[in-house]
């Protein structure tokens, strides 16, 4: 059997080896597939993860809640290593295209992206059709929860919204949703477009509140996969 955290560890090795030795432990991560939020395919949080080094590592979440198929879990995974090589605070900028680029993902879109096997470069495209698919099952309903086919609309990445000058909110606006936050130390930033949200913090075990805090300039995440009709899912710091 191949599950789908073989299966995008796999895709991970592939990309890596196309980069010399002494660039390939930019590539380190904890890659991990699990349900995310639905509309999201991919998320990557920088220095999140400790594993014994002197620094902590990003940690790339591939995600069963925007999952299509396996050319998309392929693009995916090459999409948020694009951001761990890129580095935090990069985006979606032309500094992540080019590590796209480099690790053999062309044309790459921050959001909205129908991915085929034509998107990769011929070596790599290659090596992926040599995978064998997951096996361990796929999940059920979560992709239905957005809007998939003609009509669909590619939403912008949350990544620098109201940060790099947009006007389309009023300069530095930021997103319309209200701001939940709950009692951890970092706090937790949820969005949500009501005033009378309930939700509890899985961390801290306490209860999301209208409220709002500065921008913590240690803390990065780049919402690197969206699919072609996701809403923001929470606020991005990078």
């Amino acid at each position: 059997m191949t599950t789908h955290l073989e299966y995008i560890k796999q895709v991970a090795g592939l990309v890596t080896a196309k980069l010399p030795k002494d660039d390939r432990r930019k590539l380190e991560a904890q890659i991990t597939y699990s349900m995310g939020v639905p509309g999201l395919r991919g998320v990557t949080y920088y220095g999140a993860w400790q594993n014994g080094g002197d620094e902590a590592i990003p940690f790339v979440e591939v995600c069963a809640a925007g999952e299509e198929n396996d050319v998309q879990l392929a693009g995916t995974t090459v999409h948020e290593l694009a951001h761990v090589l890129a580095g935090r605070g990069a985006g979606h900028s032309a500094k992540w295209k080019a590590a796209c680029d480099r690790l053999g993902l062309r044309l790459a879109m921050a959001a909205g992206n129908v991915y085929s096997m034509a998107q990769f470069d011929p070596s790599l495209r290659i090596a992926i059709a040599g995978l064998i698919s997951p096996t361990d099952g796929k999940p059920v309903g979560m992709v239905g929860r957005h809007r998939i086919g003609k009509g669909a609309k590619a939403k912008a990445c949350p990544v620098g919204i109201g940060t790099r000058g947009g006007k389309s909110r009023g300069i530095g606006s930021g997103s319309r949703l209200r701001k939940y936050i709950c009692e951890c130390e970092p706090v937790v930033i949820i969005r949500a477009s009501r005033d009378d949200l309930a939700a509890t913090c899985d961390h801290c075990d306490g209860s999301f509140a209208l409220g709002t805090v500065q921008p913590i300039p240690d803390m990065g995440i780049s919402i690197g996969d969206l699919a072609r009709d996701a809403k923001d899912p929470h606020d991005i710091y990078s």
